[in-house]
């Protein structure tokens, strides 16, 4: 029965991601080599049409495009290709190179065309040999005799697999070739799918390990100029409480420097810290899950990395939480010193009230004392006037002009202190009405 239903546009690319990368099947007795390259997207056509030449070379079919992986079949050996994020990875895998073939002494990677790997536009991140052996008993958990002149016994490394069915050695250092080398040996009917898994866990171990310490030495180096901002941001906090309106600003100003730098440094690292992040989170995860046992009188894989590589993954870790607290400790040293200012302009802009308010207080007693004088001598005046029009009357009344005028005082001092009040109350109220309109100008029409 057919159902007429309408996916998701991205429903069958997201199922297959579920199937992108799977294990390669590996036979004992077998010899692989793996390399990783940093490479980024602007680089995939190039390294794309690199990659079908060795195609056409072997007569290969063509990979098709934008395949997160492929798996060649190419006669003499099989070559598997990943692209990522920023990185690239080609291993090849081929059987034994003869009967008397010894450890490492032609890696798998000799099979590739001569030049042609050195035509991949990229650098190297990561290079592994692997040798596998079988043998119908595995003997001790020492390294075989075979073994030992092609590992370092300072840090050599050994695990289990499967109830010690298959064992892994290494010792992570960049030998004469610059690969860096692991055995495995097996019993041998061990399952190719599961030797499989052991042999991708491996090189993905050692790929991922050195993805994530690529941001070491950054975080290293940015370390001296962190000093700096710490201290500088000790001595402007402690001097916080000594400084005065104009010093304050100064610092406010450094703090806004120092706060500029904090934030270029962490633009500049916050992509490789946090890709470092993720990558140490494979790793472990990819050591979890070879759950290699360890073997007597050995250092263990899991051991090994926490003494080793922990501690760097520790440093980058560090220098991400310095960066956060700087630029906390920056803000709050930046808050503090704004409310220190906002705290002295709100006292100076209280000192300039009081002195406006007392301003206000003797304008307000000058111009009282101007009304009286203006009083006083508008009556002054008034009264001459009105002496001079009422003069005849007081003398037919057999008044002396001299109490006509006294007489007149009292009543022209009051209608004039009258009048004035009354200006005054007319321009109070007028200035009263402006100020209303201008706090709610959305009630003028």
């Amino acid at each position: 029965m057919r159902y007429k239903l309408t996916n998701h546009a991205d429903r069958i690319r997201l199922a297959n991601e579920l199937h992108a990368r799977p294990f390669a099947l590996v036979k004992m007795p077998f010899r692989v080599s793996h390399v990783a390259f940093a490479c980024g997207p602007d680089k995939r056509a190039a390294v794309q049409k690199h990659l079908i030449a060795l195609c056409d070379r072997f007569g290969a079919l063509h990979p098709a495009e934008n395949t997160p992986q492929i798996l060649l079949d190419l006669g003499r050996f099989r070559l598997k290709w990943e692209w990522h994020t920023e990185f690239i990875a080609l291993t090849v895998l081929a059987g034994p190179a003869s009967p008397a073939h010894e450890p490492f002494s032609d890696p798998a990677i000799n099979l590739l065309p001569e030049g042609w790997l050195e035509g991949i536009d990229g650098n190297v991140l990561a290079a592994v040999h692997i040798h596998g052996e079988s043998a119908d008993d595995l003997g001790p958990p020492a390294l075989p005799a075979h073994l030992k002149p092609h590992f370092s016994d300072q840090s050599l490394v050994g695990g289990g697999f499967f109830e010690d069915q298959a064992r892994f050695w290494g010792d992570f250092r960049l030998h004469e070739d610059g690969f860096m080398r692991f055995a495995v040996r097996s019993v041998p009917d061990f399952e190719p799918a599961s030797l499989g898994r052991i042999v991708q866990r491996l090189v993905e171990v050692e790929t991922y390990r050195a993805l994530s310490m690529i941001a070491l030495p950054a975080a290293r180096g940015v370390w001296p100029k962190l000093n700096e901002i710490d201290a500088a941001l000790a001595r402007i906090t402690a001097a916080v409480g000594e400084s005065s309106m104009s010093s304050e600003r100064v610092m406010l100003d450094q703090i806004t420097e120092l706060s500029a730098e904090i934030e270029t440094i962490t633009s500049e690292n916050a992509y490789r810290l946090d890709a470092s992040r993720a990558y140490a989170t494979i790793v472990w995860r990819r050591i979890e899950v070879l759950s290699a046992t360890p073997l007597s009188g050995q250092i263990n894989l899991k051991g090994f990395m926490m003494r080793r590589y922990d501690p760097a993954m520790r440093s980058c870790e560090a220098t991400r939480a310095r960066l956060e607290s700087l630029s906390e400790r920056a803000g709050r040293a930046a808050h503090l010193l704004r409310t220190r200012i906002d705290v002295m302009l709100e006292e100076q802009n209280r000192a300039v009230l009081a002195s406006m308010n007392e301003r206000s207080a003797r304008q307000l007693r000058l111009q009282e004392t101007v009304e009286g004088l203006s009083v006083v001598a508008i009556s002054y005046y008034a009264v001459s006037l009105a002496a001079l029009l009422f003069g005849p009357l007081a003398k037919g009344l057999g008044m002396s002009p001299t109490l006509a005028k006294a007489l007149l005082v009292l009543p022209i001092v009051g209608l004039v202190w009258m009048f004035v009040q009354r200006i005054k109350r007319h321009a109070l109220a007028e200035s009263e009405s402006d100020r209303a309109a201008n706090e709610n100008p959305g009630n003028q029409k």
